[in-house]
């Protein structure tokens, strides 16, 4: 941990990695600025849809479940970088206080399908950098993931 500047509280580094090649995550911004928020997120969505799809809930559960779905919605647009949040917002709509279990499950599996995308390109990032570290190379010059207070 390093120390917040003028101050001896502890400052804890964060990981923030980029999506996609060098030249895209230069040219697009996409970035994860909170990885672990993220896997949070995309877990505890799979297991709401999850929920939805075990059987048939009463209008009360289906606005618990709509409601726990625009919070995910909102941890995962506060996890990625502005334009990945933008495209999450047009891919990911928020849901209405009226939504019924059809638009609950259609908006889930939407986000989901984005979501899987998303982790797996995170992942995939993260194990590139692993391996080269593990063959003793240095990160690559593009590196795929930094700390965000380096």
């Amino acid at each position: 941990m390093k120390e917040a500047a003028g101050t001896n509280t502890p400052r804890i580094s964060q990981i923030v990695i980029l999506i996609g090649g060098p030249e895209e995550a230069r040219r697009t911004g996409g970035r994860v600025i909170a990885p672990a928020r993220l896997l949070r997120a995309w877990r505890r969505l799979t297991m709401l849809d999850e929920e939805m799809h075990a059987g048939p809930h009463d209008e009360e559960e289906d606005r618990r479940i709509g409601r726990l779905f625009d919070r995910l919605r909102d941890e995962i647009l506060a996890s990625v970088s502005a334009p990945l949040a933008e495209e999450a917002r047009l891919l990911i709509p928020a849901l209405s206080e009226h939504s019924g279990p059809v638009e609950t499950r259609l908006a889930c599996s939407g986000a989901l399908g984005w979501l899987d995308s998303l982790v797996t390109s995170m992942l995939m990032q993260l194990g590139t950098q692993a391996t080269r570290m593990s063959a003793g190379r240095r990160p690559a010059p593009d590196r795929p993931f930094r700390d965000a207070d380096a």
